[in-house]
């Protein structure tokens, strides 16, 4: 029983840890985007891409920071940012959102679930919309680590 006792004394600091939510401070996220059945474009030579940013053959792939603050857990690049949050809610350590994002060819819906451990991060959002082409989906898987404080 002083097994059992001590156990679970140890166990709740972790569990008021993660019940604390997401770190606040300057996240770096990487962000892959893929989009099924479409290649991604060959760019021209001697065309060079912003920093952090590189094309493979089927994703997109992009570097950027975002400081975290409690009123503002979802991941993303405010630079580059088309879209609104329209709805965010946590629980523990996980972040849900839904966006309303603007494209060329008009609105786009997108829905994103993001889990915080520590100094890491694990996210998936899919986005939803419409193309010159008809109807498109993709996807936007997303790692996290944290530098510290923000700037």
């Amino acid at each position: 029983n002083t097994h059992v006792l001590l156990l679970a004394t140890l166990a709740l600091p972790a569990v008021a840890l993660a019940a604390d939510g997401p770190r606040e401070g300057q996240w770096e996220y990487t962000t892959e985007m893929e989009m099924p059945g479409m290649a991604m474009p060959k760019l021209p030579e001697g065309v060079k891409l912003p920093p952090g940013m590189n094309f493979g053959p089927k994703s997109m792939t992009t570097t950027f920071k975002h400081c975290v603050k409690k009123d503002d857990l979802v991941p993303r690049n405010e630079k580059d940012n088309k879209c609104k949050i329209t709805k965010q809610d946590r629980k523990g350590n996980t972040v849900t959102w839904a966006a309303t994002c603007d494209t060329p060819n008009g609105p786009a819906e997108g829905e994103g679930t993001a889990t915080y451990s520590g100094d890491s991060m694990d996210s998936t959002m899919k986005i939803k919309g419409q193309s010159k082409n008809g109807p498109f989906e993709m996807t936007q898987k997303m790692k996290g680590k944290y530098l510290g404080a923000c700037p």
